[in-house]
């Protein structure tokens, strides 16, 4: 039996979290830096956790932090979180639950993460939402601080899912909602898709020339319907 992988960023891919991330980085640094609004003109967009956090004291503190103090940064970002996520504004985007019922009930796809966020703060970000049950594995920023290697990663953790439990893996598509995920997609060699689902829009993905763009879940729905009646 052959499935076909799917590879899920977080953030404005099947959760937005209200802020939530932005927050809990503006109270870490404040609390150990003194300074307000260290996000300020920093894009977090398709970004992992650790260099947003050397964004900011590149920009704001004027100085290239060593590996401590980007990890000091990063468990209070974490505990902030936890309290940040819980707000009115939260949301999961139109459609993904939907979508990964289906794709679940299929048994034609094997589904994981591959985000810029750290392992813990996926789990704190997406157990709101109760969509943690559909993902058998994942890569994250705690794997590396790099996004074309966090797919590689999120890859060889489902190929052993795959290997153990006797099917093979078809095709990858990795799924996200900015430029930065379709780039990581195409270096890792797997098939990318543009969600725009969040701040980038449907021409905006198309500039970088990703594999599919769709405007939604339901979208994406009804090309899987098709692809796996052909291909799988």
């Amino acid at each position: 039996m052959q499935k076909i992988m799917l590879l899920f960023d977080v953030d404005g891919t099947l959760i937005y979290s209200g802020g939530a991330g932005t927050r809990s980085i503006d109270l870490s640094f404040r609390e150990t830096y003194g300074i307000k609004e260290a996000m300020k003109g920093i894009s977090p967009d398709g970004k992992t956790d650790p260099l947003i956090i050397e964004e900011v004291f590149v920009k704001k503190l004027k100085k290239n932090p060593d590996k401590k103090e980007i990890e000091e940064i990063l468990q209070k970002y974490l505990l902030y979180l936890q309290k940040e996520i819980k707000n009115p504004f939260y949301k999961i985007i139109e459609g993904v639950k939907e979508f990964l019922e289906w794709a679940e009930d299929s048994n034609k796809f094997l589904m994981g993460l591959a985000t810029g966020n750290l392992e813990k703060g996926a789990i704190i970000k997406l157990r709101p939402s109760s969509l943690l049950k559909y993902f058998k594995f994942g890569g994250f920023a705690s794997d590396s601080h790099i996004r074309t290697e966090i797919l590689k990663i999120a890859y060889q953790k489902g190929k052993k899912i795959a290997e153990r439990e006797n099917f093979e893996i078809s095709d990858v598509f990795v799924i996200g909602d900015t430029p930065r995920d379709i780039k990581a997609a195409k270096e890792a060699g797997f098939k990318s898709i543009g969600m725009a689902t969040f701040r980038f829009s449907f021409e905006e993905l198309k500039k970088s020339d990703p594999d599919h763009v769709f405007n939604n879940f339901f979208e994406l729905k009804k090309f899987f319907e098709k692809y796996v009646k052909l291909f799988v």
